[in-house]
């Protein structure tokens, strides 16, 4: 018989380990010193006669939204262990972690896939995508004439992280929806991680770009074999995101440079003489869940005010079920229920999609995933959710 609860202090160990297990990895990471950063109410363990066989956990996050941001569910660590697959034991935690944000009032959740097909039977949508690039030395020339830059590159001891990279990762990603500020603790453990004492080639560096003695950029890099890897770069100004590609592209003993998560309209192929030879990837980023459609649709704000009466389906939690009259407007929104003849139908997956901007109504219509009763209703709905710049989410929780 098996049994699924929250775990214990001294349970918590075994939790993470099952976790590791699940997804073939080794821990290297003593689990007390993760512990003080997991709610453990906040988690699920499913027990097979005393033995942790499945896991789930949430962290209570902000999220920036457009317009505004939002406390919303981080979802992380789902793990069954693979003695106990194809027992229904995802569905039962997914199913029971729903109704369990619900009741903490959270009207939002998100997660990072592993494997992209799973979620969306539980009525996660994407909710943001990214890029991966790789282009050859050969052909990273800029369009335009390179000038020495006004300021200065600086490396930085990874012990010194948390001084001033935060507050550059803040300004780089103001106004960007889907983006999590990192906490303090993951700077730390990134500050700590054992990488930074092994020897050899591999390890990763931080160069900053500082101009008037403010930090006004920093890239995050390896190098492996002949190619050096981006692995992050945040830019608050046009200049430091110019330096800091040319520095990271012309380091010395590469051939090849590749870079992860980039957000779908970051400049750099604008930038380059020759765009077509820069290979792009584009994938998923932040799954999005709507745990109460209601209230998160009243949570961002609209460049455009306007009223939209949408039915939405959603077989997996069934308060969700139903007709909304939604008034949204640049200062904030309201939603309701109603009983109204809906303009749009939609389920509830697809609307998340639309609610930070990875996709329009008018681009989910034509791929029959929304339909239209009103005409004219995709057009007024794609204006009313239209962003500024698409959702980003560069980094994990």
């Amino acid at each position: 018989m098996l049994e699924l609860r929250t775990v214990t202090a001294d349970e918590f160990g075994q939790w993470v380990r099952v976790e590791a297990r699940a997804y073939g990895n080794r821990l290297n990471v003593d689990p007390e010193a993760l512990r003080p950063h997991f709610d453990l109410d906040r988690s699920i363990a499913v027990f097979d006669r005393g033995n942790i066989v499945g896991g789930a956990h949430s962290h209570r996050l902000e999220m920036s939204l457009p317009g505004t941001t939002a406390v919303i569910a981080g979802v992380a660590n789902i793990a069954v262990q693979p003695t106990h697959r194809r027992r229904g034991i995802m569905t039962t935690m997914m199913q029971h972690q729903l109704k369990d944000i619900h009741r903490r009032g959270e009207a939002l959740a998100g997660l990072f896939a592993s494997e992209s097909v799973i979620y969306g039977r539980f009525g996660y949508g994407i909710g943001s995508l990214r890029e991966e690039w790789s282009i050859e030395r050969a052909h990273n020339g800029y369009a335009r004439p390179y000038a020495s830059p006004a300021g200065q590159f600086e490396f930085i001891d990874p012990a010194d992280l948390i001084k001033e990279l935060p507050e550059v990762f803040r300004r780089s990603t103001l106004e960007r929806p889907g983006v999590f500020q990192k906490s303090p603790h993951l700077w730390e453990r990134e500050a700590q991680a054992p990488e930074h004492r092994q020897g050899g080639r591999g390890g990763i560096f931080y160069v900053g770009y500082r101009d008037g003695g403010r930090m006004e950029g920093y890239a995050k890099y390896r190098i492996s074999g002949d190619t050096v890897t981006v692995n992050e770069l945040m830019a608050a100004t046009r200049e430091a995101n110019t330096a800091l590609w040319r520095f990271c592209f012309d380091t010395d003993l590469v051939t090849r440079a590749e870079a992860e998560r980039r957000p779908v309209d970051d400049p750099l192929p604008w930038l380059l003489a020759d765009p077509r030879q820069l290979q792009r990837k584009t994938r998923d980023g932040l799954w999005l869940r709507l745990v109460d459609v209601s209230a998160a649709l009243g949570l961002r704000h609209y460049p455009e005010s306007g009223r939209l009466a949408l039915e939405v389906r959603d077989e997996v939690c069934p308060w969700n079920a139903g007709r909304f009259e939604l008034e949204g407007s640049p200062e904030g929104a309201a939603c309701r229920a109603t009983n109204a003849v809906p303009d749009l139908a939609i389920t509830v997956a697809a609307l998340a999609t639309t609610y930070l901007g990875a996709a329009n109504f008018s681009a989910l219509a034509r791929a029959g995933l929304v339909e239209e009763h009103t005409p004219g209703t995709l057009r007024r709905a794609d204006r009313m959710f239209a962003v500024q710049q698409p959702p980003w989410t560069p980094c994990g929780f």
